[in-house]
Order: structure tokens, then sequence, then C-alpha cells
């Protein structure tokens, strides 16, 4: 995995300490039983505890077998206070190690003459690697603050104009037109990424009832798969697209990787985190049937932010973001992993290219599906 982050300190207990917090960074909503998983080889196996750390309470009686200072106790989200126990053998700091590096934290050799500022270690990130917890407001404005001017807008909005002229003109040299229905929705204001419901004309006569396993239920369709469960797919939904599109014999998975997307409408996640919400469940376990349901098929998440933030905040979260969803769906289904793919693309091809409102914004903040075979 690539190195996010360096942990630099002056002895190895110490650095032992930046990497529980360096793990923080990288994973900040772990609770205590996560990283006692993440690090599961006890520092001290013969003595008071199994475990490398352990609630602050737990210390008491062998306060001086773990860090005291408050400035060294590890702080969980939820605020609760943990100790991490003293390293005290080359083979115990080893091991701390080897986890680290399987979750991009590397680290420095032992540098007692260096001015630590906290804890007597120090985090350096790598490959523009930025938490998700320091992440502050003025940053994730500082997208907004670039934007004095939107050219586009301006371009788009002489178009217009030049489009109401013609009509107006076109129907009775402006004496009775009526322009309420000249102007385009705004989802359909060429967003580089385009959805498979325009290449589907027909969707009842894709809708093979061949196959035993798929029933036709009037407003839904049943899926039967191989290992006995069902799936309800509802018709107006965009598993419906999905499930149409690799269902039929004449739709074809188009050349031009920005063609061919399906946005989901239920994957949601909160705003400037990468953790899917509840209500993303049943989606992703429509999707997951409907990918196990063609055996040969491959699929692709794209991520996308809203447009506050910097560029290379942005690209990060959707990236994450699309990653997360990517092995939530193949947990779910059980499918090969190199059959679902992910990439972030940040702010860019929003739905709602305005930005300016919370709701406008939060449709931005999405995953699109893309079929990459059939």
């Amino acid at each position: 995995m690539e190195a996010k982050i360096r942990v630099h300190g002056k002895s190895q207990s110490r650095t032992a300490l930046g990497i529980i917090n360096a793990y923080l960074k990288l994973y900040p909503d772990s609770t205590l039983s996560d990283l006692q998983k993440a690090f599961p080889k006890s520092l001290n196996p013969k003595s008071f505890t199994n475990n490398i750390i352990v609630p602050e309470k737990e210390t008491k009686g062998n306060e001086k077998q773990f860090f005291e200072r408050e400035d060294e106790l590890v702080r969980l989200k939820n605020g609760k206070k943990l100790a991490l126990v003293e390293v005290w053998s080359k083979e115990d700091f080893d091991a701390i190690c080897e986890h680290a590096k399987q979750y991009g934290i590397e680290v420095a050799e032992i540098e007692e003459a260096k001015p630590f500022e906290k804890g007597s270690y120090e985090l350096e990130y790598l490959n523009e690697f930025v938490p998700l917890a320091e992440i502050t407001p003025d940053q994730e404005g500082d997208g907004k603050k670039k934007r004095k001017f939107c050219w586009w807008w301006l371009l788009l909005a002489i178009l217009l104009i030049l489009l109401l002229l013609f009509c107006w003109k076109k129907c009775c040299g402006g004496d009775k037109c009526s322009i309420s229905n000249t102007t385009p929705p705004v989802e359909n204001v060429t967003p580089a990424i385009t959805n498979t419901q325009d290449s589907i004309k027909a969707k009842s006569d894709s809708l093979s009832l061949k196959n035993d396993s798929i029933q036709d239920l009037g407003n839904a369709i049943s899926l039967k798969l191989p290992d006995g469960t069902e799936c309800k797919i509802d018709k107006n939904s965009p598993e419906y697209r999905l499930f149409t599109f690799l269902n039929s014999d004449t739709a074809k998975v188009d050349a031009d990787k920005t063609k061919g997307w399906i946005t989901m409408d239920k994957l949601c996640f909160e705003k400037g985190k990468t953790n899917l919400t509840s209500e993303s469940e049943t989606q992703l376990k429509n999707i997951a049937a409907i990918v196990k349901f063609f055996p040969t098929s491959c699929i692709k998440m794209g991520g996308y932010t809203d447009n506050t933030g910097t560029d290379a905040i942005n690209m990060r979260i959707s990236s994450e973001r699309a990653k997360v969803t990517a092995l939530k769906l193949i947990s779910l289904s059980g499918i090969n992993a190199n059959r679902v793919t992910s990439e972030g693309y940040g702010s860019q091809y929003p739905v709602c290219p305005a930005n300016d409102t919370d709701a406008c914004r939060a449709a931005n903040r999405r995953i699109d599906v893309r079929v990459t075979q059939k």
C-alpha cells in the first residue's frame, strides 16, 4: 500500500504512540475494538494486560506501565481516552511497524535529538494525503474563493437568450408565442457523463421472461439468485436501468468512457466523509444482486463531490467514496474483486451544475455506476 503518513519519534514507545495516532488519522471513526484488531500483538503478554491499547481506567494500579501525560493519551472520535502500553522490546516495536505498513503508515528512524511538539512524535503526511479530521471550513471554502467569475454560465445565458429569440420569431412574430417550455431542464445542460436511460428506449422489449429466474411483478421485477435469495427491483429505479442494460441483447458497452453512467439516487454520504449512510444499504444490495445475476458482467463505481473544498481534497474524498462503495458491493455479492473497479472524479461532471443550494450540492455528492463488460 502507498504510504500516506510517516511517523517520526524520539524513542520506540513514542513512535508506537505516533503509529496509533496515525492510524486514527486514516480511520477517524475507529473504535477501541477496531484498534485492538488492527494491532493484535500484545506488548506484554505475560503480565498485566493482553492488549496494546486499553481504556484509561484500566491502567489503575499499573500506571507506570502506560503513558501518563495528558498529551500522550489516545482520543477516539467519541471523546473516550485510551492509554498505550510502553514498548519494552525491539521485537514488540518491529511487530507494530509491520502492522503499520498494511495501513499506509511508514516509520522513520528514531530521532532522539529532534524537538517534538506533541507526545514526543510527529506525523508527516505523504503523497498529498490530508486527514479528513483536519479539513477546516476555511479549507472547504477555498474552492469557492477561487471561483470569482464563471464564464461558462455567461456563455450558457447567451445561448439561452439566442434560443428564446429564435423560438419567438419562429412561432408567430412574437405576438402569441409562449416561451414557458423553451428552457431546457438543468440536468440536460450537457453534463459530460450521460445516463444509460437515454440509450435504452423500450425497457419492456428488453425484459426477457424466458429465464425462470426473472418474474415481472408489474411495477417491479423479481430476480431469483442461484443461492435461492430473491431481490425485488422497482421499474422506476436506477437499479432497473442497470438490469435492463445488462439483460438487453442489443445494448452495447460504449467505448466512450464518459458515457453509459447511471446515477444512483440512494447511495449517500455524510458531507466531507467517506462513510455510507444506513439508507444506502437497500440500493447496494440490489446492485450486488444484479451484478451477481449476470456472472460475466463487470462494473465501475464513480465517486463525485460538490464544488466546496479544494480540487485535491475533492478528488481524494471522491476516490475514497467510490472505493468504499466498491468494497462494500464486493462484500455483499461475494463476487470476484476484479469485477468491480472504482475511480473518483471530484467535483467534475455535476448533475446540478449550479452548486448553489444545499439540495443541489447534495445531488452532486453521489455515486454513479457504469457497465464496463457484459
